[in-house]
């Protein structure tokens, strides 16, 4: 894409999209410079960087290894949802004491999926 079509793309995405698409819109980029060769470390200073302009009040620092968690939660969702609502939801009733582990359905006390 020519850097207007670029930049275009940019100004619409602000206007219509929320943080959940942001999110996937800004892995899918980090996947797609990781294949490009852009160097984790530099792709970590960029989101560092654009993190301290955007969210001011609660900036984040970005390492290479948090590049690299990115594009593995990225993978992970590639045909199906690496966590569903439901399991979010039964995650979020443990943790609240709601539900007791022990009526979890597995062994190792994750919910069944």
């Amino acid at each position: 894409m020519g850097k207007k079509l670029d930049k275009a793309v940019d100004i619409w995405e602000t206007l219509t999209s929320d943080q959940i698409d942001r999110a996937g819109h800004s892995a899918a980029r980090v996947v797609s410079a990781r294949k490009k060769g852009v160097a984790d470390s530099a792709i970590a200073a960029q989101l560092t960087e654009n993190s301290q302009r955007n969210n001011l009040s609660d900036p984040e620092t970005f390492t290479a290894t948090d590049v690299q968690s990115v594009a593995k939660f990225f993978h992970a969702n590639r045909t199906r949802p690496a966590m569903t609502k439901s399991e979010t939801s039964g995650l979020i009733e443990l943790a609240d004491g709601s539900t007791s582990p022990s009526r979890a359905k597995t062994p190792d006390g994750l919910l069944p999926t």
